[in-house]
């Protein structure tokens, strides 16, 4: 039944869980009072996932579907995006599809011109997949990048009859992304160590095959132990046991003596 607001404030300081490290309740109480907030129904059910689609306006006005993902989130409350796999389940790709175009299609009347994303939180139901639109983000994301990776690499398209990505070949590509690859022990590498590595591996992105490795957002390595990577292959289950051979043997080659 319906939740009192007195049981909200009793209860909320010891069942509120901060995301942030160095956040307390008693700091976010203090900002929730001056600044105010947005209550919002948590959304549960089996096989909950958090896919997207990113469309965009173009100059001419016309709207354009760019993408499809699938979120990969961590954190505490599984809140925090941690990379993406592309393209989205093939279970529900064109949901997305139908959502994104429904939603492009108002914010095109309202006036938006440019690149946007529509995040979702998705779980099964009797009737199929039910996906509830939670965020719409006007600019470009934590998505761009990799897919732009992939269109310079392969020169392909996604094609929006079949929801799959397309080369000049014919072939599907798909990719597996972060821009958090973290590991205290990689600040012991430079740029140029990670590209012997993966080429010695030949794990390396192979322009005749049009599949493998490719790094970015380098200038935290040796610092931070910080890097994006992008895995790219023909099957969403091949990106990521990319992924996790590179991370096993980057995490081999960091600790050698």
């Amino acid at each position: 039944g319906p939740v009192s607001l007195d049981r909200v404030r009793r209860e909320l300081p010891d069942r509120l869980r901060c995301e942030a490290d160095n956040e307390s309740y008693e700091h976010y109480a203090e900002k929730f009072r001056s600044l105010g907030g947005i209550v919002e129904s948590w959304i549960d059910g089996p096989d909950k996932c958090s896919p997207s689609v990113q469309m965009r306006v173009n100059p001419l006005d016309q709207l354009e579907l760019i993408s499809t993902h699938d979120q990969r989130l961590g954190g505490a409350s599984g809140q925090i995006f941690l990379g993406s796999t592309f393209p989205a389940n093939q279970e529900y790709r064109r949901d997305l599809h139908d959502a994104g175009w429904r939603i492009g299609e108002v914010l095109r009347s309202k006036g938006v011109i440019g690149r946007f994303g529509i995040d979702f939180v998705s779980y099964r139901s009797a009737a199929g997949w039910r996906h509830v639109a939670i965020e719409i983000n006007l600019r470009k994301g934590g998505t761009t990048l990799p897919f732009h990776m992939l269109q310079f690499l392969t020169s392909g398209r996604y094609d929006t009859e079949t929801a799959n990505y397309v080369t000049p070949m014919g072939t599907h590509r798909c990719y597996y992304a972060t821009d958090t690859l973290l590991r205290p022990h990689y600040r012991r590498f430079i740029p140029e160590d990670l590209i012997d590595i993966v080429v010695a591996r030949q794990l390396h992105f192979d322009d005749t095959r049009q599949q493998g490795i490719v790094f970015n957002l380098l200038g935290a390595l040796s610092e931070f132990g910080k890097l994006g990577v992008v895995c790219i292959a023909e099957t969403v289950a091949d990106a990521q046991a990319m992924f996790g051979e590179t991370v096993e043997i980057l995490d081999r080659e960091a600790l050698l003596d």
